[in-house]
């Protein structure tokens, strides 16, 4: 008697295709999300680190964290440039005016710098200020000590509390352990960044932080999302622990880390959620700068101001 082989119909077959189909596209989102979630805590990871090392820095260098040299007899006055300036003259090392030479020192800086020397002094890798979910690629510079500053804004992927201002503004050890010093770095980085607009909801009614998250996302870092959809951001403390912030009105006070605050004398709790951002003000500002008043220093100590 003739044993009879069966085998998959064709029906059959494409019923099991259908399933395994279906399974992957349950599947694929949560692995999705899962590989974003690991990156996240490796991008929170490397903050962390950046933290430390300027810890360390400052530990040698009176209590200031890096700060590359500027002229500052220019705070009051036209200020430091540097809005888009990364990469620029980055085979020059900056210089500080002197009692002596008032009128000498760098006007025109990117802020990144200020990262470039822990890049110089071996405490940190060009590899750890990549985030890896932002798709900014790796500094290609192999004679690190022949330069100051990274090739390009997409070769660094963290922002720091700009340090062209007055003392109280500068990031340094002593500040209100509440206060961002770095982060993701955020969303208005680009030339001719203007104000953004606050009134996503629409009827005049600015965003608030009783709105959830997913309206706040046009104003975040676009590393964890893109450009408009980010999720939120890594954040860099002064006490010198990073945690992920769905928004970025996290400061003192719920200062905005990205803007300015505003001089609107108006609603003083809008002004730190709601500021401007330094493409609109007419000389680079520093953190703080002529806010509710035109005293230098009032509220500058609270402004975080994280650039690029």
């Amino acid at each position: 008697m003739k044993r009879r082989i069966t085998g998959f119909t064709l029906i059959e077959l494409l019923v099991v295709i259908a399933i395994i189909a279906l399974l992957i596209s349950i599947l694929l989102p949560s692995l999705s999300r899962a590989r974003e979630l690991s990156k996240r805590l490796v991008c929170g990871s490397n903050v962390k680190g950046v933290g430390t090392s300027c810890k360390i820095y400052s530990n040698e260098n009176q209590e200031k964290w890096p700060i590359p040299a500027f002229r500052r007899s220019v705070i009051d006055g036209a200020g430091i440039e540097y809005r888009e300036k990364v990469g620029v003259v980055r085979q020059y090392e900056s210089t500080s005016d002197t009692p002596e030479r008032p009128a000498v020192g760098s006007t025109e800086l990117s802020v990144t710098r200020a990262y470039w020397m822990l890049v110089r002094s071996g405490d940190v890798t060009v590899k750890q200020f990549v985030c890896p979910s932002s798709g900014d690629n790796e500094e290609p510079t192999e004679d690190i000590d022949f330069y100051y500053d990274f090739t390009e804004i997409t070769n660094i992927s963290y922002g720091y509390q700009v340090p062209f201002g007055p003392r109280d503004t500068q990031p340094r050890e002593g500040t209100d352990n509440r206060q961002i010093l770095a982060a993701d770095k955020g969303p208005y980085y680009l030339e001719g960044s203007g104000n953004p607009n606050w009134d996503v909801k629409g009827g005049g009614t600015l965003i608030s932080l009783d709105d959830p998250p997913k309206l706040w996302r046009p104003f975040n870092s676009q590393n964890h999302g893109g450009q408009g959809n980010g999720e939120g951001q890594n954040c860099l403390f002064a006490d010198g622990h990073a945690s992920f912030h769905r928004i970025p009105a996290i400061g003192i006070d719920n200062d905005n880390i990205y803007t300015v605050i505003t001089d609107d004398w108006s609603v003083h709790n809008g002004n730190i959620i709601h500021g401007d951002t330094p493409h609109v003000v007419n000389t680079p500002p520093y953190p703080g700068e002529a806010t509710f008043g035109n005293q230098k220093g009032q509220h500058s100590s609270t402004d975080s101001l994280i650039y690029p």
